[in-house]
């Protein structure tokens, strides 16, 4: 895989994420585009690349979304690396596991998988900032409200996602042969090198 493309294809992502999809939010739920690139890449990309791929993802979000911490009288936002880092691989790790059974030549594929990660992160992050609130967080990383709701209200940021990727997963087939990706064989992306993916 290219990282010199996957870079500033994220970082435009996250950027769009917290601009422009705001804009788009229904009722507090906002679509994202960092699953779709993501799914993306775990869909093609070797395991290795795919993992790292989520883990600088993640990383740049724990960056972006800081979390309170109670030092001193009153609480301050600091970053904290790792929630994020884990619900991300969760996130490629789901689409790593399905996409054996995928038909990847598909742009409803790239939606269905953009979900499916959105989902699994999703869940993945409450679960990891749940276990960080019983002990160290003066306030849950998800907000205000219960776990539960968060989870709630991410599945269906998750299924919004699913259907804006529609559009994106167009670009990005497009684009498929700049990536350089080690794929499973040529049915699943005729023209794309099959070989090394460092």
């Amino acid at each position: 895989m290219r990282w010199w493309i996957f870079a500033p294809a994220m970082a435009l992502a996250l950027s769009l994420d917290m601009t422009v999809m705001q804009v788009l939010s229904i009722n507090g739920c906002a679509p994202r585009l960092w699953p779709t690139l993501l799914a993306f890449v775990a869909m093609y990309a070797s395991r290795a690349s795919a993992l790292g791929a989520a883990l600088v993802t993640g990383l740049w979000l724990d960056a972006a979304h800081p979390a309170l911490a109670a030092t001193g009288v009153v609480p301050v936002a600091v970053p904290v690396f790792g929630p994020h880092a884990l619900s991300c691989l969760a996130g490629a790790w789901a689409i790593l596991e399905l996409r054996v059974i995928l038909y990847r030549r598909n742009t409803f594929t790239v939606a269905l998988a953009a979900g499916t990660c959105a989902a699994a992160s999703a869940v993945a992050f409450v679960a990891v900032a749940g276990l960080r609130a019983a002990y160290a967080d003066p306030a849950p990383m998800w907000g205000a409200g219960s776990g539960a709701a968060a989870i709630g209200a991410d599945l269906l940021s998750a299924l919004y996602t699913a259907l804006v990727a529609l559009l994106p997963a167009r670009w990005l087939h497009a684009s498929l042969g700049a990536w350089d990706f080690a794929t499973a064989g040529p049915r699943f992306a005729p023209g794309a090198r099959v070989g090394r993916d460092p």
